[in-house]
């Protein structure tokens, strides 16, 4: 009986103290939580610092931005061909229903000097898309085309290209083709590159301490009137013609 009792006030003690430490340990844990949130300034009774401002960075040159127009005439110290636009028409492919955007033109080399003839046209629709002469044409659209024009002399984008010789003599005459998805255009700008040895290197936006080279390059701007469809195979007008880096 004795030793039942004595067994229990040891249980007693040992739960006594158990309550105890636990208090002991909860006081220390709020003590320690209360000394941090002073240090890191949580409840604090001051007022919060003001965010630094950042300095504004200076806008960083585009391209776009140095795209401006330039004079027609060559200026010192470069040359130019003689570039002669011809017409820009619509073609409707007779089997498939494809249609296709057309140029013709013709360039004399005046400049004194034999040079190399490797044009770069594109074609830029009002929606945003940008097209390259004779991506997605077939050499039987192309062949058509050629036959449609009648002309003996003319050359598509790939036999035209090489050395020009001097003088009206020595004229080539060549045409584009580009293929069109939809007719929805009223708007297009063709360009024109590779007759001038004028550019100018400016600051390339995307990369720091780096430069891009823009080339002098004809820019001609034209409107679709109406139905592109219904008008056929009418040549489209020419609204302007400019000289632009690009």
């Amino acid at each position: 009986m004795r030793l039942a009792l004595a067994f229990d006030a040891i249980i007693k003690l040992m739960r006594s103290w158990k309550l105890n430490l636990a208090c002991v340990f909860a006081v220390t844990s709020s003590a320690i939580l209360f000394a941090g949130a002073q240090d890191s300034g949580e409840g604090s009774t001051s007022a919060p610092k003001a965010p630094k401002k950042s300095e504004p960075q200076p806008a960083t040159p585009m391209p776009t931005d140095q795209a401006l127009t330039l004079s027609p005439e060559p200026s010192e110290g470069n040359w130019q061909l003689d570039f002669q636009p011809g017409d820009f028409r619509l073609y409707t492919d007779p089997e498939t229903h494809q249609n296709y955007w057309y140029f013709t033109y013709k360039v004399v080399n005046r400049t004194g000097q034999d040079r190399w003839w490797a044009p770069k046209l594109e074609l830029l629709e009002d929606h945003g898309r940008l097209r390259r002469s004779g991506k997605d044409v077939s050499p039987i659209t192309v062949k058509r085309i050629e036959a449609l024009i009648g002309n003996k002399l003319i050359e598509d984008q790939y036999q035209i290209m090489g050395e020009i010789r001097q003088g009206e003599s020595n004229a080539k005459e060549g045409f584009v083709v580009w293929s069109s998805d939809a007719l929805l255009s009223t708007e297009l700008h063709l360009f024109i590159r590779g007759m001038s040895s004028e550019f100018k290197k400016v600051p390339n936006p995307l990369e720091t301490g780096a430069e891009i080279t823009m080339h002098k390059t004809m820019k001609r701007d034209y409107r679709v009137s109406g139905d592109a469809q219904a008008r056929g195979s009418t040549p489209v007008e020419c609204e302007q013609t400019e000289w632009i880096l690009r």
